[in-house]
């Protein structure tokens, strides 16, 4: 058993740090900016929302869950505005998060934030349109959510409105994303956690100090703790929060299928699923493998026959592919140190090909890690927009992957095959950033020492 201090303090956590809320099917994403001259109102606004904020909830039967959930994080702005309510200053808080999302030409090229994906034209978040809260909010029907979005939301003088993106209902997707397939699925397990006591050996097993701030890492090493000047424990329990609004090209997507395949509707399908990597069921593209097995590894496809090498699941979690045959195989919580939890939830109405239309959907891509530049930023650096990954060279990931005009390779897609592989040429923009930022979703305690309770 670790030691006393080393137990997790689920309590002190913010829900969202071990539950989806999938038994919750109506979700909300309100984005605020705080106003200057009234930042000591808005922190009585947080006071009084505070009791609405969920900690970890650990019960047997889902009926017994809170009909609503709420949670909070805050930019660096957003927490240096309320600090300054209390005469104290943020301290120890890693630079990504105190730069923004687009607080560096560097960082905008890590994520592939460039040319038409430029912060400059998103519709929230970033530097020409800060934002200081984040308010999520996950209930259990339309009339329980429409009721806590008013309940909770702020007197305009407190604070300014940057955003209110209504999740579409898990129940019109069916666990599933607008590009059709199931989603949610790969998800990491918390040691300490009751899934990690149930499946031990699980290939997902990661460190809990991987996502929350204040215990050992896969490395057994301890992130440091930021603090306020006067609060040297404000970030235990925490979690860098990176909140990205991803919309998706639905016909634009299933119209570069569909040529790719000359209108063959089964092959359309085929060639979409290559470039996930799993079927639109959510089965991997792996060899003797089912849509209900998630504990497989890339080993058993070594040269992409099946789950092609540069394919979205792959890049975006590559497994056992970077294992060394010649050393001893480790435990998975020693090896998975770039893992991300995902919190994400859709956002429009779902589309069909038979009925076109203009509505915007896509998903709010929500992922929750202790460190900002080794997960997040990692991922999207050396696995999604590099050009050379496993073998694969000048190309990037074929659905969220950073497009340049003029480059026909990078704008490409290579799926192996017997005698000879096939190329997927123009690819285009099928998502498309629309907001983001990088936020802190602080554990309990510090919630109260920021509203002063």
């Amino acid at each position: 058993m670790p030691p006393a201090d080393l137990m997790p303090e689920w309590h002190d956590m913010q829900g969202l740090v071990l539950s989806p809320y999938t038994h919750l099917e109506e979700s909300a994403y309100l984005l605020f900016q705080i106003n200057d001259p009234y930042a000591a109102e808005a922190q009585r606004w947080l006071r009084a929302v505070l009791p609405q904020i969920a900690p970890v909830e650990k019960r047997v039967r889902r009926e017994d869950y809170p009909d609503v959930n709420v949670n909070l994080a805050l930019t660096y702005s957003g927490l240096k505005k309320l600090s300054a309510c209390m005469g104290q200053q943020p301290i120890g808080f890693s630079r990504a998060f105190v730069e923004g999302i687009d607080g560096s030409e560097h960082r905008c090229r890590i994520l592939g934030d460039v040319d038409r994906g430029a912060s400059i034209d998103w519709e929230w978040g970033g530097s020409p349109r800060p934002v200081d809260v984040l308010l999520m909010v996950f209930a259990r029907n339309d009339t329980l959510l429409r009721h806590a979005v008013l309940s909770l939301h702020p007197h305009r003088r407190q604070m300014k409105r940057r955003a209110c993106i209504r999740g579409t209902s898990r129940a019109l997707l069916k666990n599933r994303e607008h590009f059709g397939f199931v989603d949610g699925l790969s998800q990491p397990i918390l040691a300490g956690s009751d899934d990690a006591e149930y499946f031990p050996t699980s290939r997902h097993l990661t460190a809990l100090g991987e996502f929350v701030l204040g215990y050992p890492n896969a490395t057994s090493g301890t992130p440091q703790v930021p603090s306020l000047s006067r609060c040297a424990d404000l970030g235990r329990n925490g979690s860098y929060l990176v909140l990205r609004q991803l919309e998706q090209k639905y016909f634009d997507f299933w119209d570069y299928c569909e040529e790719q395949a000359g209108h063959d509707p089964a092959l359309t399908a085929h060639v979409a699923e290559k470039i996930i990597g799993r079927r639109l069921d959510g089965t991997p593209l792996v060899p003797m493998t089912s849509h209900t097995n998630n504990e497989f590894g890339f080993a058993e496809d070594a040269h992409g026959y099946g789950c092609p090498m540069g394919s979205h699941i792959r890049r975006a979690n590559p497994r056992d592919s970077f294992d060394d045959n010649n050393q001893p195989a480790q435990a998975a919580i020693l090896t998975n140190a770039h893992r991300i939890l995902r919190r994400g939830r859709a956002y429009g109405p779902p589309a069909t090909r038979d009925h076109r239309d203009d509505e915007r959907r896509g998903l709010m891509f929500l992922g929750l890690n202790a460190s900002i530049e080794q997960q997040f930023e990692f991922i999207q650096q050396n696995w999604i927009n590099s050009e050379e990954f496993l073998g694969v060279a000048g190309e990037c990931d074929p659905l969220i992957g950073r497009r340049v005009a003029g480059n026909g390779h990078r704008n490409s897609f290579t799926i192996p095959a017997l005698p000879r592989p096939a190329r997927l040429n123009q690819l285009r923009k099928f998502v498309r950033v629309r907001g983001g930022e990088y936020f802190f979703l602080p554990g309990m305690r510090a919630l109260r020492e920021l509203a002063q309770c």
